[in-house]
């Protein structure tokens, strides 16, 4: 058993070969200190731009990521493991807001202000047709309940712990990387598109056509990769 005057207590096993109690003790108080100033080194807004990989987040959600993401760093009690539950929930209602447009419904009934569940529904139906994504809607539906489903049982769990409490943010973080991605693709003219001579998705705009409207009925799109042209002709509707 080794410990100093202001740092933990660790135990080491008596069959591992030290040469002294001294190289024992040195050990422990280096690998403290590495912990110590790992935990120091912790930023809320780091870990946020690596889980979303840097996404551009609208700044209300991106605030409170950052908020639920440093409440990790000092929770202790059960409560303040419920409250990070609470947390979760209100950024993911957060996020339904932002995603949510009254359109997506049609002629439907509108959900409530609060029904993230139904509000990322409609999202998905709209933005991404069931015939072209099947599989991508399928994995974002059970990522996006799971995730709901897993926040609302950390605010009312007696037996959460600091794993269960991370792993709840990090879903709710991802989560909003997501839905980001989810836009980025909708609104990426290029995304569908590939290279018709090496099958290269390292596309660019090198022109277009337009008609007398300013329509463009013709695009050309130049591969990085092999140098070549991909023409993509719009039919009129």
């Amino acid at each position: 058993m080794v410990k100093g005057n202001t740092v933990p207590m660790n135990l080491y096993s008596q069959s591992t070969y030290y040469f002294g109690v001294d190289e024992v003790y040195s050990f422990h108080m280096g690998l403290m200190q590495r912990m110590s100033a790992a935990q120091d080194e912790y930023n809320p807004e780091d870990f946020v731009n690596s889980v979303t990989l840097d996404a551009e987040i609208a700044p209300q959600l991106f605030r409170k990521l950052k908020n639920v993401a440093a409440l990790i760093d000092t929770a202790k009690e059960i409560e303040d493991f419920q409250a990070i539950g609470v947390q979760c929930r209100k950024t993911l209602i957060e996020l339904g807001s932002h995603i949510y447009n009254p359109m997506m419904a049609g002629s439907g009934e509108q959900p409530q202000a609060s029904n993230f569940k139904r509000k990322c529904e409609l999202f998905i139906q709209f933005y991404l047709k069931e015939s072209e994504n099947p599989d991508y809607r399928n994995i974002i539906k059970k990522l996006t309940e799971a995730t709901w489903d897993y926040a609302n049982k950390i605010t009312h769990s007696r037996s959460a712990a600091y794993y269960e409490v991370s792993t709840c943010v990090t879903l709710c973080i991802s989560l909003v990387g997501v839905y980001k991605n989810i836009l980025q693709k909708v609104f990426d003219p290029l995304s569908q598109y590939h290279c018709s001579i090496c099958q290269s998705k390292k596309l660019s705009i090198a022109g277009d056509d337009s008609d007398k409207d300013g329509i463009v009925q013709k695009l050309y799109l130049h591969c990085e990769g092999c140098g070549g042209t991909t023409e993509v002709v719009f039919e009129k509707k």
